[in-house]
């Protein structure tokens, strides 16, 4: 994972998979200390279905960072060379 992402999209993406979790948890809490009868399940399916999409959403954060990063590399090479001879565009 990147230290520091330089795609403000991408670190909205992270910011909401940890929110996805920390309210996850939260409510696994909730659940499991309002009634303590045989509902450690319920808090463990709660955390483990706030886990899950917050995986993928830091992945698909991570995505978003390196296709980010080789935009900007594409572009900073491209500024040097032209792409198209304008010669051949007039014929």
């Amino acid at each position: 994972m990147f230290k520091r992402y330089t795609n403000k999209y991408a670190r909205w993406i992270r910011i909401l998979a940890f929110v996805i979790t920390i309210v996850g948890f939260i409510v696994g809490l909730y659940i499991w200390f309002d009634d303590l009868n045989d509902n450690f399940l319920h808090f463990l399916t709660s955390v483990f279905y706030s886990i899950i999409p917050s995986i993928f959403l830091l992945g698909f954060a991570e995505v978003i960072e390196i296709l980010y990063r080789i935009h900007l590399r594409l572009e900073f090479t491209a500024e040097d060379k032209i792409l198209f001879d304008e010669s051949s565009e007039s014929e």
